[in-house]
């Protein structure tokens, strides 16, 4: 029992270390790549392996008119505008950052909800929230946005948030989801309606620069068998055998093996002001999660 407990908490830590890795991979592919071009090879990739995967398990590819319509339109929140926002915020800001970034995903997903669904916060919650948009502002680190670079660094980081408020809305969606398809299914279809939206996109605004070097094809080929095939495989054979909440806290080391990514592949620093940020917006996101419902991952 104890050796399966294991297994599942270091399957929910693999997932949480190569989505942490994306950040870092998907900057350095983007000194090639275009961002939506990018984008769009990862999940033409990773919904071709998902396809394979599905005949391979003879699972049921018809889909209804409402499952259709929940399809597309997660496809368009959760693959299209949320890698076009990450994609062009990584190309104009630091991996380092918008990892630290990531961290506020959570509260964003809140946020959302409350709107939906006109929650009400818990005084934790309300405080959790404050010390995250705290958090942020460091991160940030308004002293540092002098001239035309730093411009473009609180344009990226504000993508970011964009991002962020997608995913939350499709976290609303797929719960809805999650009773009437399989996992692989429903990514395998969203992945493929995203792409369909990409494609032209990425056709009538960039102009990919050719030839692609092979280590830019390979940080591509990295993002969708790794971190959108691989590591939605990890996390959901770990979250399926333990509690969610568990799972949840773990996934907060996605900015941690951001940053550790960014400094070792990309060599990018982050200042104390900016570590001092994202530990703040961790400790907002635990107060906020102690009174609400966990949600999805940021796959």
């Amino acid at each position: 029992m104890r050796t399966n407990r294991t297994a599942n908490i270091a399957s929910v830590v693999a997932s949480a270390f190569v989505w942490g890795t994306s950040f870092a991979v998907s900057k350095f592919a983007l000194r090639s790549i275009p961002p939506l071009s990018l984008a769009l090879i990862r999940f033409v990739l990773a919904s071709a392996i998902l396809l394979l995967w599905l005949l391979i398990r003879h699972e049921d590819f018809r889909l209804d008119h409402r499952a259709f319509g929940a399809m597309v339109l997660g496809g368009v929140l959760g693959y299209a505008l949320n890698h076009i926002f990450e994609n062009v915020g990584l190309a104009l800001s630091t991996a380092s950052e918008i990892s630290l970034m990531m961290g506020v995903f959570p509260v964003l997903s809140l946020l959302v909800e409350r709107l939906v669904y006109h929650k009400r916060f818990s005084h934790a919650t309300v405080l959790g929230i404050a010390l995250s948009v705290v958090g942020v502002v460091l991160i940030v680190d308004p002293r540092s946005l002098q001239g035309a670079p730093g411009g473009k660094r609180l344009l990226g980081d504000g993508l970011i948030i964009l991002s962020g408020i997608c995913w939350a809305f499709y976290s609303i969606l797929i719960k809805n989801l999650s009773t009437n398809s399989s996992a692989a299914r429903t990514a395998m279809f969203q992945m493929l309606f995203g792409s369909i939206v990409l494609l032209p996109l990425a056709g009538a605004l960039e102009r990919p620069v050719l030839p692609i070097p092979a280590s830019a094809v390979w940080a591509a080929i990295y993002l969708a068998v790794f971190c959108s095939v691989g590591g939605y495989l990890l996390y959901n054979y770990g979250v399926a055998r333990m509690a969610s909440t568990q799972a949840v806290s773990i996934l907060n080391l996605i900015p941690v093996f951001g940053v550790l990514t960014s400094w070792v592949v990309l060599h990018e620093t982050v200042t104390v002001i900016q570590l001092v940020g994202g530990a703040v917006v961790f400790l907002g996101v635990l107060l906020s999660l102690r009174d609400s419902s966990p949600l999805a991952s940021p796959s």
